[in-house]
């Protein structure tokens, strides 16, 4: 849980309503990725879902929102509480900063907010 007693999902929601309330313009720029399909089945139909996925360009370690802006892509995943960036997100992210993006994590609404207010100002 974040500070204020946010869940993952519920952070993650308010930032993206933020984003899309204030800034309607700009709507579809950030959007999310959802590549946590991978874990919701056990068994057979988990990897065979899994299999699939992966075929249509399903990866590990894609953060949670993905913010394109004037060339330049940007990077962030949501974490509350003790949660941390796994190795497979720090690869991806890294990959995007070499490549000329940026990223990393966000753990709170006002965090998403500067770094957002940063990169349009």
């Amino acid at each position: 849980m974040e500070k204020s007693g946010l869940t993952h999902n519920q952070l993650q929601a308010k930032c993206f309503t933020w984003m899309w309330n204030t800034y309607p313009d700009l709507r579809g720029l950030l959007f999310s990725v959802n590549n946590n399909l991978t874990t919701q089945m056990d068994g057979n139909a988990g990897a065979i879902r899994m299999a699939k996925l992966k075929s249509l360009g399903v990866i590990r370690g894609t953060t949670d929102f993905i913010f394109y802006f004037k060339g330049r892509m940007y990077a962030w995943d949501i974490k509350v509480g003790r949660d941390k960036l796994r190795p497979e997100q720090v690869e991806f992210i890294t990959k995007v900063k070499e490549n000329g993006g940026d990223g990393g994590e966000v753990r709170s609404l006002e965090e998403f907010q500067e770094k957002i207010k940063g990169i349009i100002k």
